[in-house]
């Protein structure tokens, strides 16, 4: 293997994840608190007639007899435990109860809390963030709704809505309240693979791998067609579970396989430490031989290395934040105030237009670099 290398890149992706399973009935996996391709459009106002869900049959609901089941992708991870705190933050405002399922990071294991959540008959609300868009397409935007239950989708879309724009509705599905985050759009995971070649200067001269994550995701399909629509070369597109272990491994056999690799690619900030060591194990100095690049990020790990240098671009995604803006974007529903259809948390949570952003330049999460790390280091994301 050569000593001299170009840039070598690690860009982390969203978190979720997403297969083609199918699941009968299983444990319920809950922990409780009692605080516990359109123009753009929004919910109209709840008054009496119930919450717009967009099937033409409004779905009655008050804000004191809200119960909400938080489907979480997984309580081993970050992501999914500061999601649980914004939804109990937000729902404790008003009164509501929250009860928490563990997805366990498997397709088949939420995909049987769906079934058991709906069929049960104690919830009124769902919000979720779908490991499987697809898969969930039908219990989520269909029978849900048939049930009387309002459903507000985060960060990955369902139905196969992926490559559909931010700007507009078209990440939304019908059936559902709105959609919160907007990870695998055309504009945000394709802004921020141009970011990558940017800040790299990487112009296809070398080689490229991206290290993914579950195959027919949304965030595998569309952060493959991001690279393919940079100028970097992408030679290899492995699948993972998104572990640390993985991305160690297959990033050493990438750089032995492939010894003009410049660039490496992959989804989620807990792979972020694998990665770093097989290149320094390679004896490659992230940084300098190596350039490290992350989509799903903002965490108070991968902004320290921001800072140091040996991580050259960073995503700032806080979750908590998107379950604070989803959750309130159900009560604000509720209470009979307009929702648009896909929407973006800001700061602290605060509601933000998905177009608007867009729009005006910007790209979700927010592209963090050393130039502006500064600005991140006070306010790290969970996960």
């Amino acid at each position: 293997m050569p000593d001299s290398r170009s840039v070598v890149f690690i860009c982390i992706a969203v978190f979720a994840i997403a297969v083609s399973a199918s699941a009968c009935g299983g444990s319920d996996n809950s922990s409780s608190s009692a605080s516990s391709t359109s123009a753009d459009s929004t919910q109209e106002p709840a008054g009496e007639s119930g919450v717009d869900v967009g099937t033409g049959k409004p779905i009655p609901l008050s804000p004191e007899e809200v119960k909400i089941a938080f489907i979480s992708p997984g309580q081993q991870t970050p992501t999914g435990t500061s999601m649980q705190e914004g939804v109990e933050k937000v729902a404790s405002k008003y009164g509501a109860s929250v009860e928490t399922y563990d997805g366990r990071l498997d397709p088949a294991t939420q995909f049987a809390l769906f079934q058991n959540v709906i069929s049960s008959g104690k919830y009124n609300a769902i919000i979720a963030l779908a490991i499987s868009g697809e898969q969930s397409c039908e219990i989520l935007s269909k029978t849900a709704p048939s049930k009387g239950i309002v459903v507000v989708t985060t960060e990955l879309p369902l139905c196969g809505r992926e490559f559909e724009s931010a700007i507009g509705d078209g990440l939304w599905q019908p059936g559902t309240l709105d959609m919160v985050g907007t990870t695998p759009s055309v504009e945000g995971i394709g802004g921020w693979a141009k970011a990558c070649e940017e800040e790299t200067g990487e112009t296809g001269n070398g080689e490229t791998i991206s290290i993914n994550g579950y195959p027919g995701s949304p965030n595998y399909k569309v952060q493959h067609e991001a690279l393919e629509n940079t100028n970097m070369n992408l030679v290899a597109d492995y699948a993972t579970k998104y572990s640390t272990t993985e991305a160690l491994e297959k990033t050493a056999a990438a750089l032995t396989a492939h010894p003009n690799l410049t660039v490496v690619v992959t989804q989620f900030h807990e792979m972020v430490p694998g990665v770093l060591q097989a290149i320094k194990s390679a004896g490659l100095k992230p940084g300098v031989d190596v350039k490290v690049c992350n989509y799903d990020g903002g965490t108070e790990p991968n902004l320290n290395l921001v800072k140091s240098g040996e991580l050259t671009l960073d995503g700032y995604q806080n979750n908590e934040w998107v379950a604070i803006a989803a959750a309130q974007s159900l009560f604000d529903a509720i209470t009979g105030k307009p929702v648009e259809r896909v929407i973006l948390p800001g700061k602290n949570g605060e509601i933000e237009s998905s177009s608007a952003f867009y729009k005006a330049g910007k790209i979700w999460p927010t592209i963090v670099t050393k130039q502006n790390v500064n600005e991140f280091i006070d306010i790290p994301a969970a996960g």
